[in-house]
């Protein structure tokens, strides 16, 4: 893979700020010609992005709790951890409302799911599916409930923040 160069970061940061500006716009913006804009962008695309999409205000599109589960996972005896991953992403794929499932460590935990829900009924029957369809390999949970509703984010979230980044 490429290594990336500072005018690349520079392009990504603006993406992230604004991703549905012209290559004109951004060659404007970043001080380069559009041929220049048009060629990085097409590079990092097809190396470097996962995707383009918009950041809506959840709480004012109906989604009242962002949920942050915790797991902490075991595989039974004999089991494959590639095939206890593979069930897991699996099902987690067939959520449309989680958008994120990492594995990591801290506080005991070894993944994280972020999911979105319209109502705390909606969360309750997520975690029972979630729980019913993951006992075999899930040990333990806790949730952490975050309120969506307008004006109640201290930093609401979006990727621009990272622009500023030195």
């Amino acid at each position: 893979m490429k290594e990336l160069k500072p005018i690349d970061y520079k392009l990504l940061f603006e993406l992230m700020k604004d991703s549905h500006r012209s290559d004109r716009q951004l060659a404007k913006a970043l001080g380069v010609s559009q041929p220049t804009v048009t060629r990085r962008r097409s590079m990092l695309e097809k190396n470097y992005i996962e995707g383009y999409t918009i950041i809506p205000k959840f709480g004012q599109i109906g989604f009242e709790l962002v949920a942050f589960t915790f797991l902490k996972s075991k595989p039974k005896q004999g089991t494959d951890e590639k095939e206890v991953l593979n069930t897991m992403k699996e099902w987690y794929m067939t959520q449309p409302n989680v958008i994120l499932v990492q594995g990591g460590q801290g506080m005991g935990w070894d993944t994280v799911c972020v999911s979105l829900h319209r109502n705390y009924t909606e969360f309750a029957e997520f975690k029972r599916a979630q729980d019913a369809a993951l006992a075999e390999w899930i040990v333990g949970s806790q949730t952490f409930l975050a309120d969506l509703k307008p004006g109640v984010a201290v930093k609401p979230f979006h990727l621009k923040y990272l622009a500023n980044q030195k």
